[in-house]
């Protein structure tokens, strides 16, 4: 194995996640390739929120519209990349070869191509549990990528009892 793609979304299971990658990736002296896959979605909700038949959403002037909401996603954006690179530097300063990579759109199907695309020998990710409504609603990025990708995956659950 010479390149895992480790995805990571900065939940309480993003920890587990890293830990496991780099019990791998020291083992078998592999790549890491850190992914984050940011999906906007306040923009969306905002354009949602503010569509009216006849109206464009640029046209509506409401209190903290459509601008504020470009600025505060563009501002969590900028938080995520800093955190992204803050995990790849701390695991470069552990001797590990490690990339960060941050995109933008739907998780599942970003994380398949990288992983293609990298050539990648195994997608590492987190599982959160949510549950059966929110997976019945919302679908489960985990099990969508085990479905598939075309490597191994390694689910790592969020909690372990």
């Amino acid at each position: 194995m010479n390149n895992l793609l480790v995805a990571v979304d900065f939940s309480k299971s993003t920890d587990a996640v890293l830990t496991e990658a780099v019990k791998l990736a020291t083992a078998l002296k592999a790549k890491i390739w850190i992914m984050h896959v940011t999906a906007d979605e306040m923009q969306a909700m905002a354009f949602e929120t503010t569509q009216f038949t006849g109206y464009a959403p640029e046209t509506i002037t409401m209190p903290g519209d459509i601008q504020l909401t470009r600025d505060i996603s563009a501002e969590e954006i900028k938080r995520e990349h800093r955190e992204l690179l803050g995990i790849s530097s701390r695991l470069r300063e552990k001797g590990l070869d490690t990339q960060a990579l941050l995109l933008k759109g739907i998780p599942a199907d970003l994380i398949v191509e990288k992983a293609k695309e990298l050539n990648a020998d195994m997608i590492i990710l987190g599982s959160h549990g949510h549950g059966l409504f929110h997976k019945a609603l919302l679908g489960s990025v985990s099990e969508s990528i085990l479905r598939r990708a075309h490597c191994n995956v390694l689910v790592v659950p969020s909690s372990r009892k």
